[in-house]
Formats: structure tokens, sequence, C-alpha cells
């Protein structure tokens, strides 16, 4: 796929044909940038297709938008770029690797750069991140069957704690698997759990218990922590790097980045997957959005369908364990992580009867 400059494993709809397809056939500039004061007018036309720079391939990241009929305003003074349609928003922001996507905080492969006066994103972060998200009907409809829930941590491995109050990590994982089993088991989905009790399993058994059980969907649930008393709380959610990019919270490019895992064949789909997961448990929860992120993470790499590993909230900080220690809240951590579920099947899931 030479327009990319590299070969990513993608559905068969690939996204690549769609961006070359809206980059050769692009709107006039008039159309491309807002009107108003410090806004960069250039035609598309005039721009490259993508360009490659410190090695890595870049693409401009207004075209493709555009094409699905979003506005475009760039501010070169600030370096934002705001892409608009009726449902949604992107932001970019030169020099950044953090996003917004609906008001959500979303973190890319590398920083957003500006080539001959054109903001350009990564070509992997238009193609397996921002645009199976904004129009996830582009990567066709496959079914969702069965759907593995990982209560994370268990037995000798009691995960993050709070001492005082004497909070586990591994209790409230598996309460919260238990109720979301309990939500999933009325509709049309076949659910298998991880564990089912306080008992350890090895990372790369939970990622092959879902790849024996034929998973559609992987779920992970799991509860943060840092140093203890800290302010640091809020919900962070996982999808799993994408070949030949950094992780979120790498500061610099490894040779790991190179490595291609099974996780890797659902990038965009777990993209999608992410996103909704994200969103619904910000809205449900109220918590402080702590960002939709990549990372390594060994069952994410492991597993060979869609997955996703949310971070629901932080046991270290006390006003946040204290809500994680109640039931209710629990319930609505569920609540939300099942509204993510219906939401993805919505978009990308293809109908099904019930097991």
């Amino acid at each position: 796929m030479p327009f990319f400059g590299f070969t990513p494993r993608l559905p068969r709809a690939s996204l690549a044909a769609l961006l070359l397809l809206a980059l050769a056939s692009g709107p006039s500039a008039g159309n491309l940038c807002a009107a108003g004061a410090g806004n960069v007018r250039q035609s598309v036309a005039r721009a490259p297709a993508t360009v490659k720079l410190r090695g890595i391939s870049y693409t401009d990241a207004r075209a493709p938008f555009v094409q699905f009929g979003y506005k475009a305003g760039y501010q070169a003074a600030s370096g934002v770029l705001t892409l608009r349609s009726g449902a949604s928003e992107v932001v970019l922001t030169v020099g950044s690797r953090e996003a917004k996507l609906n008001g959500l905080r979303l973190f890319l492969g590398e920083p957003v750069e500006v080539y001959k006066g054109t903001p350009v994103v990564t070509t992997i972060d238009l193609e397996r991140f921002l645009l199976p998200i904004v129009r996830p009907s582009r990567l066709g409809r496959k079914a969702v069957r069965t759907i593995v829930i990982d209560a994370g941590h268990g037995g000798n491995d009691s995960g993050t704690r709070h001492i005082k109050r004497k909070l586990n990590e591994k209790t409230f994982t598996l309460d919260v698997a238990k109720r979301l089993q309990a939500m999933l088991a009325g509709g049309h989905w076949k659910v298998r759990m991880t564990r089912t009790d306080d008992r350890f399993i090895e990372l790369s058994d939970r990622a092959e218990f879902a790849n024996n059980a034929k998973a559609d969907l992987f779920i992970s649930i799991h509860f943060n922590a840092v140093a203890a008393g800290s302010d640091v709380r809020g919900t962070e959610t996982y999808v799993l790097t994408p070949q030949f990019q950094r992780s979120t919270s790498s500061a610099k490019a490894g040779p790991e980045d190179k490595v291609a895992y099974p996780g890797n064949r659902h990038d965009a789909r777990s993209a999608i997957l992410g996103y909704h997961m994200h969103r619904q448990l910000l809205a449900k929860l109220k918590s402080e959005d702590r960002g939709y992120k990549r990372a390594r993470f060994a069952v994410l790499r492991l597993v060979d369908s869609p997955g996703v590993l949310v971070e629901a909230g932080y046991l270290s900080n006390d006003t946040e364990a204290a809500k994680i220690a109640n039931a209710g809240y629990r319930g609505d951590i569920a609540e939300a992580l099942f509204a993510a579920i219906q939401a993805y099947d919505a978009s990308v899931g293809a109908p099904t009867k019930a097991p």
C-alpha cells in the first residue's frame, strides 16, 4: 500500500482507499477553512497527499474529514485545527499528541505537525484511530456473539489498594464484572468470564481463554492507583497501541513499536470500542477525564479480538475510593460498560440470534 508508506492489516473495506479518494477529490481552498482572521486558506490539491517526517508517514488532517462533510477551521497562530460536523467535533493542536473528540481527551501516537502550512497527522492515527471512530460504518458489520469479561487481578494479586480502608482492586473488579455479566445475559450475546471467584490467573492465560472462546469483544476491568493520598483521580480507557507507534506513556520510539501482535489485527474496531467505553464511563460517573490512551498491556497484545482495558477510578484517591466502595457506584460502572457495548454493537455489529 504505497500511498501510506506501510502495510497495516486492515478490514477488506480499507480506509486507505477512502483517504486516497478524499485527498484526490478534496474540495477547493474556500471550502477547507472557515473564514476568519488568522485562518490559513490552502487548497488540498496543492498539499501533498502524504509526506514523511522523521521517517513517519503523515497525511493532511483536513481532507478526509472534509470529504465526510466536516467544516475545517485552522488557526495558524494557535496551531489549532477544528473539524466540525452536525454530530461531531475533532480538535487537533499542532505540536501536541493530545486531541479532543466530542469533548473527550484522546491521545495520538505522534504530535500533529505542519507541513508547508498544512496541519498533518500520522497516517496510522487517521486510519486506525480517528476515522474508524467518526465513520464506523466504513468498516462494515461483523456479528458480536461472544463477549469475554476480564476481572483484573485476583488471588495473591490484590491489584491496587487503599490501605486505610483496606480496599483491594481485585474485589471490585470481580464485582463489576459480575454485574456486567448479569446485564449482558439478557441480550443476544454469549458471555464468558476469565474468573468468577478470587483466584489468580496469568495474563497470558486470560488472553488464551478469550481466544479459545472465540471472543468477539474483550473487556478488561481495572482500578488505578498512584502514591497514597494523591489528588489524582478519574477515568482512563486503553486500547492496544498500533504497530509502528509509541504508546501514550512512551516519551520516544523503541524497538517494541515495530512488533505486530494478534490484537493489532483489530486496531480499527478496538478504537471504536474504546471510544464508546470512555464516553459512557465519563457520562455515567461524571468523573475526571484522564484520557483515552494506547498501551501494550499483555491482555490487549495477545487477545485476537477487539479489546479494551478500563481504569474506572483511582483507589489511591480518598474521595474516589469511597465511591468505588459503594455498591451503587459499581453498578453505575457496570451500566456504563453495558451501554458502551450496546453502542458498539449498534455501530458495527451485525444481526445475530440469541445464544
